[in-house]
């Protein structure tokens, strides 16, 4: 389900834009030639699946490693939300986030889940397409605003995720 490579042109123009780097220093940072930069931020060539670990290692940057995640997994992690419709302010992106969290909670008050998998009719199905589809957006939502607020409040997303896992181990949630 890895990609081996993407065209990762917006990915590296949020790098340089939220890092403030040039291209020089991502290919300083990264070992390889400044010509492989401008070409894979302008389009020309993909970006492969070692340089991009090694970036993600190199700069703790939440809008490019959710850029970055979501090409490299084909889409199956939630996607950097950058259009029309959403205000990257992180005030506006909490109400969005809210919104998006109380529509699955809705949905998840009005879909019963209690019948086996195999016992569900056409219809039941559909309503929990939806729940999945609510699931979806809120996770969107959840993984951009953790995103803002680590970049705007210069918190480590890394460093939280690792300080939260042994609280998750001791829940027994992994």
């Amino acid at each position: 389900m890895i990609k081996d490579s993407v065209y990762a042109s917006t990915a590296i123009q949020t790098l340089q834009k939220e890092e403030g780097l040039d291209g020089i220093q991502i290919a300083k940072d990264l070992n390889i030639s400044p010509q492989l930069v401008s070409n894979i931020k302008h389009g020309h060539r993909k970006l492969h699946k070692d340089i991009a670990q090694a970036s993600m290692k190199i700069y703790d940057c939440p809008e490019y490693a959710l850029e970055l995640l979501h090409q490299f997994s084909d889409g199956y992690t939630a996607p950097r939300l950058t259009g029309r419709a959403i205000e990257k302010h992180r005030l506006a992106l909490e109400e969005f986030t809210i919104q998006q969290v109380r529509e699955v909670i809705r949905i998840l008050e009005e879909v019963s889940l209690v019948k086996p998998p195999g016992e569900t009719t056409a219809e039941e199905r559909e309503r929990i397409k939806e729940i999945i589809y609510e699931l979806l957006d809120a996770e969107a939502a959840i993984a951009n605003l953790k995103a803002i607020l680590a970049d705007e409040y210069q918190i480590s997303l890394k460093e939280c995720i690792r300080a939260r896992k042994p609280y998750w181990k001791a829940k027994g949630w992994i």
